[in-house]
C-alpha cells in the first residue's frame, strides 16, 4: 500500500457525538409515547425524534469508516509549520512519527536529514536502537559533530530515560562517541575520556579490549604530538 492510504480506526469523537445524539432520542420517545400532547406539537416531536435518528445514524456511520493516515510528507510540514509557530510539544510529535516512519520504511538517509532538523529544534534524542542508527547515517554523509552531540546526549539521558534498555546498547553509544572524537573530530582527549567511562561503567564490555587498545594507540598519539 502507497504511502499516506494507510487507514487508521474511525474518529471516537463522531461515535461520541452519535452516542449522545442516541441518548437524547430515548427521553423525547418516552415523552412522545406516554405523555399527552396535541397534535401540532405531536408532530413537532415527532420530527425532532427523526431528525436526531438520523443524526446519530450518520454521526455513528462516520466513525466506522477507515481514515487515511497523514504521509511522511503531510507530516512534515506539520511539524516545520507547528515549530514556526512555537508549538514545541506538537511539532515534537510530527518530528518523532515522521522520523519512525522512515527508518521503519528503510529511509535512514532521509531520516537522518530530518532528525538534524529536529534536533536543533527539540533538543532531544530517540530510542537508543533507532539513535545509534541515525547517527551511522550522520556520520556516513559528513555530520560527524551532529552525530557526536547527539550520542552525547543519549549517553547523558540514559539514567532517566532509558535505563531499562539493552545495557549493550549504551556500551556501543560510548564506542561509537569515542571513534567519531578520535577519527573524526580528532579529539583524542574526548576520545580516551570515552573509553575511560566505558571500562568504569562496564568492566566486562565486549568492547574492553577494543577500549584498551585504543587508549594505547590515543595515548601514544598524544605523546608523539607533544
Amino acid at each position: 500500500m502507497a504511502e499516506g492510504t494507510r487507514y487508521r480506526p474511525g474518529n471516537r469523537k463522531l461515535a461520541i457525538k452519535g452516542k449522545i445524539f442516541g441518548i437524547i432520542f430515548l427521553p423525547l420517545l418516552v415523552v412522545a409515547g406516554f405523555c399527552p400532547l396535541d397534535e401540532k406539537l405531536s408532530l413537532v416531536l415527532f420530527g425532532l425524534i427523526v431528525l436526531i435518528m438520523l443524526l446519530a445514524a450518520v454521526f455513528t456511520r462516520q466513525a466506522e469508516k477507515p481514515q487515511a493516515a497523514l504521509s511522511i510528507e503531510n507530516l512534515v510540514h506539520l511539524a516545520q509549520f507547528s515549530a514556526g509557530m512555537g508549538q514545541c510539544d506538537k511539532a515534537q510529535r510530527y518530528y518523532c512519527r515522521a522520523i519512525y516512519r522512515m527508518v521503519s520504511t528503510g529511509d535512514v538517509d532521509k531520516a537522518a536529514g530530518l532528525f538534524e532538523e529536529y534536533f536543533i529544534y527539540c533538543r532531544r534524542v530517540f530510542a537508543p536502537r533507532i539513535q545509534l542508527e541515525i547517527c551511522r547515517e550522520l556520520c556516513r554523509v559528513g555530520k560527524n559533530l551532529m552525530a557526536a552531540r547527539s550520542l552525547e546526549k543519549l549517553i547523558k539521558e540514559w539514567p532517566r530515560q532509558f535505563h531499562h534498555c539493552d545495557p549493550r546498547l549504551l556500551e556501543q553509544a560510548y564506542v561509537h562517541l569515542a571513534r567519531i572524537y578520535a577519527e573524526k573530530l580528532e579529539l583524542p582527549d574526548l576520545a580516551s575520556h570515552c573509553y575511560f567511562d566505558l571500562l568504569e561503567k562496564f568492566p566486562r564490555s565486549a568492547y574492553r579490549e577494543t577500549a584498551l587498545f585504543q587508549l594505547q594507540v590515543l595515548d601514544l598519539g598524544i605523546r608523539l604530538a607533544v
